[in-house]
């Protein structure tokens, strides 16, 4: 059983505290709209022909941001607003021409928190993770 400090980083809605970092590979992203379903007091994704659609509130646009959780080795899903991914790609395009990592976290800003992106080269020992080497198409055959 792991403890709980890491549970959170490698579920599917991926939480870091601040400092914390979580070490991804992008696989697509999506653009999605959510609301807030009280019947079932939590966010769902809006589909078309959805039935109780009249009763959910707090309808918006996010960038659902699909990635494979490398502490995990799982896929996990990220929801960012547009700054946020505009700063992703930034940091994706960075990633394509330099190499590295791509680190994922969280920081307060006032009273919301919002997530970021970084790019950790090689000698970047700071926010090095020891990652499990497996290819993608590795991960689907078992799902």
């Amino acid at each position: 059983m792991l403890p709980e400090i890491e549970k959170r980083l490698i579920k599917h809605f991926i939480k870091p505290k601040p400092g914390e970092y979580v070490p991804i590979a992008f696989i697509e992203i999506t653009d999605e709209t959510v609301a807030w379903s009280p019947k079932l007091n939590k966010s769902v994704y809006i589909t078309p022909g959805m039935v109780d659609a009249g009763e959910l509130k707090r309808m918006r646009k996010v960038h659902v941001l699909k990635v494979l959780n490398q502490l995990s080795g799982n896929v996990s899903t990220i929801e960012l607003n547009d700054e946020e991914k505009d700063q992703f790609e930034d940091v994706y395009k960075e990633y394509l021409e330099k190499g590295g990592q791509i680190l994922f976290g969280r920081r307060k800003a006032g009273r919301k928190t919002e997530s970021f992106f970084e790019l950790s080269g090689l000698k970047d020992r700071k926010k090095q993770f020891e990652v499990k080497g497996m290819l993608l198409s590795e991960r689907f055959e078992g799902d």
